[in-house]
């Protein structure tokens, strides 16, 4: 994403500062790498965007026209698959709030619902007492236990019990449960969990839970085999915090335990994988223009106009990589500071205790590796969202416009006098 300083002012002066520019080179790279890597190994093979992961329409349309499908948690999420042309068919419905009305219309459109809990199993039994033509086939979310032999948790934030599916025990009351249900099929088995270090070792005994139950308890009728998301996309060895694996080592230890199963090899389940983090975090950087340099004591700030709420909003403590561009073309003298935002919060740092050639007011810094769980979580805090980019080869588009106050409340209420 070779963008010069005169780039980036040209933008700016068009789009605003601070803005988003996506590289439609790398997101289309990483899906290729994706599916090559796993549809080698295995087939049939899915590949279904994670929405929550990075919903920018430019990206979900990308991946619905090379035939991806589109991993969604919500209505709204929903909406935006329709609403940029996803097959119902197509849609996998996941998340652990469905209300009754999102149920019955994902159903309806023959969309893959995973069911999260009894509540929502037992809505289904009461959707197809009243649809009894259809055949409703529906996945379940299988809460997989992470411990390994030193009985350490690889579940997030090292949890030893994750919130999430059902426990494999009221998987087999379901199952006994649906032997009197002529038009219920359990079609899919999905096992994403969100763990802490996205290991190949987590990934293989999803996939061998998954394996297991389905040829234990649902061997005629489970279509997919789906072990979820999580994994790390590529990061080059200077920027790793901690053992990344790559594409094929997740694609290998996966497929592995496929290939290995007799049940596999007859039933030939679709593999399905739902990456967020894989495609888009290295697709996506945040430029912001230093607005002022300034010691205070012994340490040292620069001031942009952007926000750690726009490139970590959950202020973790890793930097990622990043450029400065200077409009001078003059590097200034190497020190360490930080780069602090244009919010009124003291922990909004978007670089810690960094080491390079001082900016100066009016350069840009790029941060880079900023795809994943950034736009989608930023709040209208103190600014309104700024415009995204795509570089497509030589050209910038904008794909996402910046906000204003009339988008931002437009659906409050102004005229009080006729509340």
């Amino acid at each position: 994403m070779n963008l010069s300083y005169s780039d980036l002012n040209s933008a700016a002066a068009h789009y605003g500062s601070p803005f988003y520019v996506i590289d439609r080179a790398r997101f289309e790279c990483n899906f290729d790498a994706l599916t090559a890597a796993f549809g080698s190994r295995y087939r049939p093979f899915v590949l279904a965007y994670s929405y929550k992961t990075n919903y920018v329409p430019y990206l979900c349309r990308f991946v619905r026209d090379r035939g991806g499908w589109a991993e969604v948690v919500s209505r709204m999420e929903y909406d935006l698959a329709l609403k940029i042309g996803c097959d119902p068919c197509r849609i996998i419905f996941n998340g652990p709030v469905k209300r009754r009305e999102d149920l019955e219309l994902a159903l309806a459109g023959g969309s893959v619902v995973n069911l999260d809990s009894q509540a929502e199993f037992e809505a289904v039994l009461r959707y197809a007492a009243a649809h009894p033509t259809q055949t409703v086939k529906v996945g379940l979310r299988v809460n997989i236990a992470l411990s390994d032999e030193a009985g350490r948790s690889h579940i997030q934030n090292r949890l030893k019990v994750g919130r999430f599916g059902f426990d494999p025990a009221a998987i087999a009351a379901a199952a006994r449960t649906l032997q009197g249900e002529k038009n219920i099929r359990i079609a899919a088995l999905h096992g994403h969990t969100s763990t802490s270090d996205s290991s190949v070792w987590c990934f293989q005994t999803i996939t061998e839970t998954l394996v297991h139950l389905a040829e234990r308890l649902f061997p005629t009728s489970v279509e997919a085999i789906n072990v979820g998301g999580g994994m790390f996309g590529i990061i080059e060895p200077e920027h790793r915090w901690c053992e990344a694996p790559s594409f094929s080592e997740y694609a290998e230890t996966v497929c592995g335990v496929l290939n290995r199963s007799e049940w596999v090899r007859q039933s030939r389940p679709a593999l399905v994988i739902e990456p967020g983090v894989a495609m888009v975090a290295n697709a996506m950087s945040f430029v912001t223009r230093v607005v002022s340099v300034k010691q205070v004591r012994d340490k040292t700030f620069v001031t942009v106009d952007g926000s750690a709420l726009n490139s970590k909003p959950t202020f973790h403590a890793i930097n990622p990589p990043f450029e400065i561009l200077s409009g001078s073309g003059a590097s200034g003298s190497e020190q360490t500071f930080d780069v602090v935002g244009s919010t009124c919060m003291e922990k909004d740092i978007l670089l810690r205790e960094v080491s390079a050639p001082l900016p100066s007011a009016g350069d840009f810094i790029r941060l880079n590796r900023v795809g994943a769980y950034t736009l989608v979580l930023t709040p209208p805090f103190i600014h309104p969202a700024p415009a995204v980019l795509a570089q497509e080869g030589d050209r910038v588009i904008c794909v996402r416009r910046r906000q204003t106050l009339d988008d931002l409340f437009s659906c409050y209420t102004f005229d009080f006098d006729a509340v």
